[in-house]
């Protein structure tokens, strides 16, 4: 049965809504499943497909549902049946780290959050003797929640398993690919490290860690030349953040990090120097909203978890195929910024966005989003933005009446938004800079009631409490987000 229509009913439970993506081998469907009544992603392979194909299917599903972690996609079932194989996943809202990537570096903290939750699910990963073999931006899922999931375990390798692949087939992506995986020679867990060194490489800098002329010419500088620099790409990265990624893609497996997370704990070590020596990583910048196709509104395009694992059926190479591993992110200014966790770039529009467009925007974890055109002295984004400025130029007692303008100025139905969050944090900022920790507690206490960048907020609110003389760690998160109707904390 072709599937072109909503409606239509895969193994009698799962009723398509749309399809979300389409492979080589395989498509992805937003369904409802109708006994349990949640919407899912169903990934179906094309009843054309080589049977290697179907089994694969079969094994990622296997892989998947035997994995539990929170930077894991979760693999609902697995259902063949006459027409073919079915692969049930979590649907996650959001969009995958190449579409980020495509508007260019992210800020080094938010890269380095990123770095952490991929690093804590490859070690679970490897703990039950599992390479994923395919770590890159596409296989990443940034949530509209701020969560972090990798996904496809299509072409992973478990212990004890027989390998699937071809003799002389090589799968993978070429710019991610470390020199033994391409050789084909024996891949461990160090494969997947050398692949979480190139995604940190072009996290920071825009730019991927391996170009050339086609994945034969990535393949062949991968085993033949020594790991790239990151101030190549990036001239203001600091020297010990380019070593800890040389390491991490250093041609001898021995020789990098011994574990995912130890190369995620040396990355976030390097650049925490960066950032208490330089101020230079707290300009804003933040990149416009990723807008849909004409006629469909400005709007961040909902993904599924597996969407992006489809590129693997289409991307999934033997090295003489040309899959598009030389293709890389546009090219980007020489003016690197590195935005701090809760900081904007004033922005301009050709058009400034009406409150509905803003309704309709999701901002991506981290970026606060135009809100309506509202003028500027009443705009709270504005606002937040010019007292962020402030508390940049070291002037945070002058930020505070700014900042606490900017909350006042959010209406009621925004106060769940992440742009309020940003601005309870700088006031919070603003507080403790200023010799005034008693008061900064209660904003960045409300500020936990968002789990993005919860690490960043947990860090600032201990330093409060220590310098108010408050013991006993930071506190747990107040009610839900958004619930209090004032424009903030009391007290």
């Amino acid at each position: 049965m072709a599937v072109q229509t909503n409606g239509t009913l895969l193994a009698d439970r799962y009723r398509v809504i749309r399809r979300l993506g389409s492979g080589g081998a395989a498509t992805v469907f937003l369904c409802e499943d109708e006994r349990l009544g949640r919407k899912v992603a169903v990934k179906r392979v094309h009843a054309d497909s080589p049977e290697e194909m179907a089994r694969r299917l079969q094994r990622e599903a296997r892989l998947g549902a035997s994995l539990n972690h929170r930077g894991l996609v979760s693999v609902f079932d697995t259902v063949t049946y006459e027409e073919g194989v079915l692969i049930v996943m979590e649907y996650v809202d959001g969009e995958t780290l190449r579409d980020a990537l495509q508007r260019g570096p992210l800020p080094a903290r938010r890269a380095v959050e990123i770095v952490r939750e991929l690093a804590s699910a490859l070690d679970h990963v490897h703990a039950q003797g599992i390479v994923h073999r395919d770590v890159k931006p596409g296989n990443i899922l940034l949530g509209a929640d701020g969560s972090v999931k990798l996904v496809d375990l299509g072409i992973g390798t478990a212990a004890g398993h027989t390998r699937i692949t071809q003799s002389g087939v090589v799968l993978g992506t070429p710019a991610y690919m470390a020199p033994e995986q391409v050789e084909g020679t024996e891949v461990t867990a160090a494969a997947d490290i050398y692949a979480l060194g190139a995604v940190a490489f072009e996290l920071l800098s825009g730019h991927k860690a391996r170009t050339g002329n086609g994945p034969i010419d990535i393949a062949h500088k991968a085993a033949t030349e020594p790991p790239p620099d990151l101030r190549d790409a990036w001239p203001e990265a600091p020297r010990q953040a380019a070593d800890v990624l040389k390491r991490a893609m250093a041609r001898d497996p021995s020789r990098r990090q011994a574990s995912a997370g130890e190369l995620a704990d040396e990355l976030g070590a390097a650049l925490a120097r960066e950032t208490t020596a330089s101020t230079r990583f707290l300009a804003a910048a933040a990149p416009p909203p990723v807008v849909a196709a004409a006629g469909a509104g400005r709007r961040l395009l909902p993904l599924v978890a597996v969407v992006a694992g489809l590129a693997i059926i289409g991307v999934a190479i033997a090295l003489l195929t040309s899959s598009g591993g030389s293709s890389g992110a546009p090219k980007q200014a020489s003016t690197h910024h590195h935005p701090t966790h809760h900081a904007t770039k004033k922005k301009t529009h050709a058009q400034p966005q009406t409150q509905t467009q803003a309704a309709q925007t999701t901002p991506a974890a981290g970026t606060p989003t135009p809100g309506t055109s509202t003028p500027a002295t009443q705009n709270p984004i504005a606002l937040n933005n010019e007292g962020k400025s402030l508390i940049d130029s070291g002037r945070p007692q002058d930020a505070i009446p700014i900042l606490q303008k900017a909350l006042a100025a959010f209406p009621a139905d925004q106060h769940s938004s992440i742009n309020y969050a940003y601005t309870l944090f700088n006031l919070g900022d603003a507080y403790l800079k200023s010799g005034q920790p008693d008061k900064a507690i209660p904003y960045l206490r409300q500020r936990l009631n968002w789990p993005d960048q919860r690490a960043t907020v947990l860090a600032e609110l201990q330093q409060a409490m220590q310098q108010a003389g408050q013991s006993g760690g930071a506190p747990a998160p107040g009610p839900g987000k958004g619930k209090k109707k004032d424009h903030g904390p009391k007290g």
